[in-house]
Order: structure tokens, then sequence, then C-alpha cells
């Protein structure tokens, strides 16, 4: 489905197969044909209905643009399928919910191949003319076709002074996640990984205004700040260009 130029680009951070907080996200987005959508990666894993989770978002790419890119949860599913080896490093990192939540699966080998193929297809990153996705983070000096798979899908963002990528552009990432619930803005890099699988919330952010709306694990709606001042403060950030050095 190719979108318009009138449609939001909307940004999902990490769902960690929490299906009740996805659907009720969708809902209050509203996701339209002009739309794209796009998942930051670490759809499955720790929640209990990654299953769920896949179904709602093969369903999704028929109503909108979706674009996935691969966390390294998918990363891990992806690599002990291919190498039996690696199955308890990756069942011991929540896998085995990904597994229970096929209810008679006896095990990885028995998970709907076509949600693997579905899998498969998620990306490295996204790129439009202000924003870059990835799943984690970057290196600044690299181009996005040269960033090393660990720093996309690993790296964690724990430094308060992130340099900003060469391209200039506001980065967008999940992964580290945000216990207070709140999206970490560093000004070049914002993380919208809010710990819904937790006692958290699943943001999802609008790249051309700013506003986000967020879910709990059970699907609650997160009501808005009344801070307007704020929530325009906000918007200004994530549009403003970035001078790079």
């Amino acid at each position: 489905m190719s979108p318009s130029s009138a449609g939001r680009t909307i940004a999902i951070g990490d769902i960690h197969g929490c299906s009740h907080a996805l659907e009720a996200i969708l809902e209050a987005i509203s996701p339209t044909p002009q739309d794209v959508t796009i998942v930051l990666g670490d759809v499955i894993d720790t929640g209990r209905e990654s299953k769920e989770v896949i179904e709602l978002l093969l369903e999704l790419q028929t109503r909108c643009t979706l674009i996935c890119i691969q966390g390294n949860h998918e990363e891990m599913l992806l690599s002990a399928l291919e190498n039996p080896q690696l199955i308890d490093g990756w069942i011991n990192c929540g896998g085995m919910a990904t597994i229970n939540s096929y209810k008679f699966c006896g095990g990885i080998e028995d998970i709907d191949p076509q949600h693997i193929e579905f899998l498969r297809t998620f990306r490295d990153y996204y790129e439009t003319d202000s924003h870059i996705l990835v799943h984690a983070n970057y290196e600044p000096d690299l181009p996005l076709a040269e960033q090393p798979s660990h720093a996309l899908r690993w790296s964690l963002l724990d430094d308060p002074d992130h340099p900003p990528h060469r391209s200039g552009k506001r980065v967008v990432v999940g992964h580290t996640e945000q216990r207070d619930g709140e999206i970490l803005d560093l000004g070049c890099v914002v993380c919208i990984d809010t710990y819904c699988h937790f006692a958290g919330w699943l943001t999802a952010l609008d790249l051309g205004t700013g506003e986000t709306w967020q879910t709990s694990r059970w699907g609650a709606l997160r009501e808005p700040e009344e801070d307007t001042e704020l929530l325009q403060k906000a918007s200004v950030i994530l549009r403003a260009p970035i001078v790079v050095d």
C-alpha cells in the first residue's frame, strides 16, 4: 500500500508481546491508507501475546503502509531457527513467552511459518526526509548502509550527550527501556521504548506533529498531559533542524 503526501508518519515503540496495548494504540491513532506506521522492533518475547501481536500487525498492513524494523529479539529468534544451539539463549531472554503464545506449539520449530516469514521481512532502518528510525542506536559518523548490526539492534542509548547522526536527521529509537514510562528526548535522538511489557506504556509518536499516544499492557489509554506548552515544545524539538559541526 502506497501512502500519499497527506498522510501521517507514526512510530510505535517496543511492543514485546503486549497485544492489548497494541490493539488499544491502533484504535487511538486509527491509521488510514495515507499513513505510514513504523514499528521499531521487539514485537515479540516477554509479554504473553506475541502470536496475537503478529496477527494484529499482519492485519494492520492491509490498512496502511507498515514498516517493521528488526529488533534484537527478532534477531535472536531468527538466529535460533538457523542454529539450534542458540535456542536456549533466546528462550532465556523472553522467548518462552513467545512459544507459549502459540498454545499447543511444541517448540520454536512449530511457530506459524507465515509468522516467521513476516518477521524475516523486518528491515534494518527506515529513513524519511527528516527522520531516521532504527531499533536501538547508531554510529554517528557512518552512513545508514554501513551501520553495524550490533549498533542497530543491541547498543544502549546511555550517553546523555549522544552525538547526532552525520545526516543531521532526528533519530527515533526503542530498545533502551525508559522505566518511568516517559519518552527520552536527547534532542538529536528520541527513545520511545517506554517499558510497556512491565509497568510502563506502549508509545506511538507522530513524527510530523509530535503528538503522542500511550497505552498500558492491559489496553488502557493514558490521558494526555494538560500542559499544552510542553506538548508544543516537544513538537518544535521533533521538527527543528539539527546543525552538525
